[in-house]
């Protein structure tokens, strides 16, 4: 099935009406809707996973907001 996993969910009455709502205006399946959300709740949390990385690096380096614009000024220049 060309690498894809068939799925089965629970979800409640409600979020189902909402779902078949936007799949029916926004002319998509319920499986491109899910793929979508994934992807999207993914993304987010991938990017809030390298926020608290990087928020973690600069308060080991004792590095400020202040500094930020510097670092990437000196950095631009290279």
């Amino acid at each position: 099935m060309n690498g894809r996993k068939i799925l089965t969910l629970s979800l409640p009455f409600n979020l189902l009406k909402e779902i078949q709502a936007v799949t029916k205006e926004e002319n998509l399946s319920k499986s491109e809707l899910f793929r979508r959300a994934v992807i999207d709740f993914i993304g987010r949390w991938k990017w809030e996973r390298a926020q608290k990385t990087g928020k973690k690096a600069a308060r080991e380096m004792r590095i400020t907001e202040e500094d930020i614009e510097g670092i990437v000024h000196g950095f631009r220049k290279k």
